[in-house]
């Protein structure tokens, strides 16, 4: 078979095969636009929330990260679970890492090199402000821990 004839062949079999629809997925970049139609891939953003009433809850997602944040180690997918998390739904919370507060759940010297690298290494975009400008750019910064219960009153005779 000449070369020519051969380049043929190989172009008509792989114009018969169909790809597979995995393999042309395209993933979603851009948060999709409610009531428009999707043209391009798109993903559905996560519901607004407030802000939370404490920032131990979100802030403990980041215990997987405490090798990555303290030593050498990689970066595990809890980890950046935890992360998109914050970024989601808390990124007010990060405030408490700024303070200093996240040594409480994270022990050990945080690197804070390491911590901005979480956003690269997690594929997750978190803004620099979310660890900077923690007395400007918010109204209000939840608490670490909420606010211990009233005590309780004996019952009236």
């Amino acid at each position: 078979m000449a070369p020519s004839a051969l380049i043929a062949f190989l172009i008509a079999f792989a114009a018969l095969q169909q790809p597979s629809a995995e393999a042309i997925r395209v993933p979603p970049m851009i948060a999709c636009t409610p009531g428009l139609p999707k043209f391009i891939p798109c993903y559905d953003p996560p519901p607004l929330r407030g802000p939370p009433a404490e920032c131990w809850t979100p802030l403990s997602k980041l215990a997987p990260c405490a090798g990555f944040l303290t030593a050498d180690s990689s970066v595990s997918s809890a980890c950046c679970d935890g992360f998109q998390y914050m970024v989601d739904y808390a990124a007010i919370c990060f405030c408490h890492y700024s303070n200093g507060d996240i040594g409480k759940i994270v022990p050990g010297t945080l690197n804070s090199t390491r911590l901005f690298g979480l956003s690269g290494a997690c594929g997750s975009v978190v803004r620099l402000e979310a660890f900077t400008d923690c007395d400007s750019k918010f109204d209000y910064v939840p608490p670490m821990t909420p606010p211990s219960p009233p005590p309780s009153l004996p019952p009236a005779a």
